[in-house]
């Protein structure tokens, strides 16, 4: 952070309170955040997420592991985002406490290069589909064209910070939710109606807990990022509220509509459907609108990761790290990444669980930023649980692994933390004192 103190009062001019609590005066309302955490969950991948149920799964049965998958993802991210509403700070930030102040840096990396790389995979993914879509649209639409300008795009309201995320949301998510409905609707009355769609039998077996594992693994690296929103709540009550309607509500949308929609045209991609139903603008409009509220965030939290490293001013690292991940997404680099992003979204949930167990259970919600506040550099058990709990996570055949990394970074913390506490041995390496810029 590059902040000053005025008084008593603590300015930040890093922007958008990168690294400093957000003030009580600046907090938004339930429903601000609510709708931004929507945003966060509404994009292209839950629809093929909903397709790829519908392959195994019929309507009912994809409904009810879609609740149970987006409820799990609802109770780990509220827990992690009533955090960063009560302390007013992100992920990051949080982590400072169980990681270290230097150990944070390594969480802040981890995020700001997972949400980047997804960032370039989405808007390569976005090039491609609009030119799938509007294939005869010329220049405009060609797929490396399409993937440049669409990358502005998005970098626009991350550059904004929390302001910019918001003012989108409340236009494009009543926008999506709108002609989705619109789109769900044709799809359905031009297969015959609901009650065809409720007797279709899949044509291959599904388990409903394998359901909830593509559920729960559509979205775990991002709750993990859930307080970088929900920062900017009144109270951790309304960080649940927003929460709960970012997952039980947005993400199960998203998905049983991807659902829906493969059962009624034979393919889970809505806006192809509704293109060729007639409905060209409202397909343009959430193809364009789902993709730029989920990747302008994957830019928010990685600029913010990035804000815990490096002094600089937020807008700058979003402009760079935006500009970086576009011109990979523009030239189709991004696809080889995918395997290592998928690596880190098995290593995240474990992070995060730790994160979550040191502020409720180890220091019961007691936490303090601010000048002369007081970090290990290193608080190594940490770091062992998280390896520990990344390794069983990533090789472990059975359940949800990244659920199973969540919980077991919790639980091998907890265990490795009393058993240093009770052999009267130092867990922490180092130590450093927070100055005035947050550092």
């Amino acid at each position: 952070m590059v902040s000053q103190e005025i008084g008593s009062q603590l300015i930040d001019v890093h922007g958008d309170h990168a690294v400093t609590p957000v003030t009580p005066a600046e907090r938004r309302s339930t429903l601000d955040v609510a709708l931004v955490a929507a945003g966060f969950c509404i994009c292209m991948s839950g629809l093929f997420t909903g397709a790829a149920m519908a392959a195994g799964l019929n309507l009912r049965q994809a409904v009810l592991a879609t609740i149970v998958g987006n409820l799990i993802l609802a109770l780990y991210g509220g827990l992690l985002g009533a955090a960063g509403a009560r302390e007013g700070v992100g992920t990051a930030m949080l982590s400072r406490h169980s990681f270290g102040r230097k150990g944070s840096m390594v969480i802040g990396a981890v995020l700001a290069i997972t949400m980047l790389g997804w960032y370039s995979v989405q808007v390569g993914f976005f090039g491609m589909t609009i030119n799938a879509m509007f294939s005869n649209g010329g220049f405009i639409t060609a797929p490396k064209v399409a993937a440049l300008w669409g990358g502005v795009l998005m970098m626009i309201t991350a550059y904004y910070g929390y302001k910019g995320l918001s003012v989108l949301s409340k236009i494009a998510i009543p926008a999506i939710i709108v002609t989705s409905i619109i789109g769900i609707g044709a799809a359905v009355t031009q297969s015959g109606g609901w009650s065809r769609l409720l007797a279709v039998e899949p044509p291959s077996e599904m388990s409903i807990s394998a359901g909830i594992v593509l559920a729960v693994g559509s979205f775990a690296a991002g709750a993990s990022a859930q307080a970088d929103i929900t920062r900017y709540a009144k109270s951790s009550s309304a960080a649940w509220i927003a929460t709960i309607f970012g997952f039980v509500v947005a993400n199960t949308f998203v998905i049983i509509a991807g659902s829906i929609t493969n059962l009624a045209t034979g393919s889970g991609d809505l806006p192809s459907a509704m293109l060729s139903l007639g409905l060209g603008f409202p397909a343009l409009i959430v193809l364009i609108a789902g993709q730029w509220t989920t990747n302008d965030n994957n830019l928010y939290t990685s600029s913010l990761g990035l804000s815990n490293i490096f002094k600089a001013k937020k807008s700058r690292i979003v402009l760079l790290g935006g500009s970086l991940a576009t011109l990979i997404g523009v030239a189709g680099l991004a696809d080889y990444f995918v395997s290592w992003l998928i690596l880190l979204g098995v290593t995240i949930p474990p992070m995060a669980g730790i994160i979550i167990v040191d502020y409720w259970i180890v220091k019961k919600g007691q936490y303090h930023y601010g000048p002369g506040t007081q970090y290990s550099d290193v608080y190594w058990p940490a770091f062992v649980a998280w390896l520990l709990a990344s390794l069983v996570g990533y090789y472990a055949t059975i359940g949800i692994a990244s659920l199973t990394s969540l919980v077991l970074g919790g639980v091998f913390y907890l265990a490795i933390h009393y058993a240093v506490k009770a052999a009267k041995i130092s867990g922490a390496i180092g130590s450093t004192i927070e100055d005035e810029t947050g550092f």
